[in-house]
């Protein structure tokens, strides 16, 4: 089978997980079998995507690259159009895109279709996490249409008169999204796909009514290129908290309480996040700066224990994952996908978002008991191989997947 896929913010290196969900995807497909061809949008003067060389890439690419004056509703699925006909596909999988997807779902709409979704992209206009004022929020784009058009153009107006846009915001504007015909569009444009993939359960039931055929294929890791250390007995033991911590909704703030209430019973014990700096860490915290992928791998080797704390509801949760992989257990909220991550009691722990109390209580456990940490992170890695490598991933999820673009 052809498959063209249709990418309007891929970046590699990636910028992010979507860019390598679809850069493994795009990989492994290919790999069992299928002719596979990304074409993807780059906005030349982004800020936050830098594009790509298709030269660099395990298979063939076509960049289309868009000015200011050409990244817009018409000028977009036109390009892709183009493009996309010219190569004559079987199928089009639509990969990663905010607003704009939407119209260039509609402009190759003739093709049998994937769409992945890799957040809350079609639930939240206000900033795809559908998370507000410090709590989950109970609406959603779909059903409740108005209103969440009103709290999304509230929150980007600041964005829309300044004209300093970031990409969310930019693809907002440049496709009207604000306009009550636009839900209307992305609906038609859903229904239209022969099925939808998404990270987790929750999103899953989320598509209700507007497509039933709904397929679940969690994220990836390149197995092969962790390793599992035994980290040297030493004093003080680690505890690790990685990816984009500074952002609130990752619930850094839920571990500090957490480990201040567990320094009152034993100091034994130092926290380590990946941040750039920390001027006014409480004691016994480090910062160490932003990793390479590599530098990441290593980190995970000196840690004891890692915590994944998110209080959003994290439609992934790479963190879990990448330190399953490398052998160690882990204690995470019960949000989104990482309750779908971590086996409680085998691979770590869950506790309820922000539940500081419980979450010390975890740290205690895994603290007090070296055996229990290497039974918990031998069974993450084996859980990690067997489930979330990606050439695993690609061979159990994808063919009933794309028996449904030849049905």
């Amino acid at each position: 089978m052809r498959i063209a896929f249709a990418d309007l913010l891929f970046s590699w290196p990636p910028q992010g997980g979507a860019d390598a969900d679809v850069f493994h995807t795009c990989r492994e497909i290919q790999a069992i079998g299928h002719d596979v061809h990304l074409f993807a949008a780059h906005h030349i003067k982004s800020r936050e995507r830098t594009g790509f060389d298709p030269a660099a890439l395990p298979f063939p690419s076509t960049r289309l690259d868009f000015d200011d004056a050409a990244m817009n509703r018409k000028h977009v699925p036109a390009r892709f159009r183009e493009a996309v006909d010219a190569w004559r596909p079987d199928a089009v999988f639509f990969a990663f895109g905010y607003f704009l997807k939407p119209y260039v779902m509609e402009a190759l709409a003739q093709y049998p279709s994937i769409a992945r979704f890799y957040a809350y992209e079609p639930f939240c206009p206000r900033d795809l996490r559908r998370f507000k004022d410090g709590d989950p929020c109970p609406f959603d784009y779909l059903r409740t249409p108005d209103l969440c058009r009103r709290c999304a153009l509230k929150s980007l107006a600041p964005e829309i008169r300044s004209w300093r846009f970031l990409a969310w915001g930019r693809d907002y504007w440049a496709a009207r999204a604000f306009m009550p015909g636009y839900h209307a569009r992305l609906v038609a444009a859903l229904r239209n796909c022969r099925a939808v993939v998404v990270y987790n359960e929750m999103t899953r039931r989320l598509f209700a009514g507007f497509n039933e055929n709904v397929f679940v294929v969690p994220g990836g890791v390149e197995a092969g290129k962790y390793t599992v250390c035994n980290k040297p007995e030493s004093r003080p033991m680690v505890v690790l908290m990685t990816g984009r911590v500074e952002d609130p909704v990752k619930g850094l703030d839920c571990l500090v309480r957490a480990a201040v209430r567990l320094r009152r019973l034993r100091d034994d014990f130092e926290v380590w996040v990946t941040r750039s700096d920390w001027p006014d860490a409480p004691p016994g915290f480090k910062a160490t700066g932003w990793l390479t992928p590599e530098a990441l791998r290593d980190l995970y080797g000196q840690a004891d224990i890692c915590i994944v704390p998110s209080i959003w509801d994290e439609p992934f949760g790479m963190a879990a994952v990448e330190a399953m992989v490398a052998g160690r257990p882990v204690c995470a909220s019960r949000v989104g996908g990482l309750q779908e991550i971590v086996v409680d009691g085998e691979t770590g722990f869950l506790f309820d978002r922000e539940d500081d109390a419980t979450l010390a209580d975890c740290m205690n456990r895994l603290l007090d008991d070296a055996a229990l940490r290497k039974r918990m992170g031998m069974a993450g890695r084996a859980r990690a191989e067997s489930e979330y490598d990606w050439p695993r991933i690609v061979a159990s999820h994808y063919p009933r997947i794309l028996e449904r673009l030849s049905s």
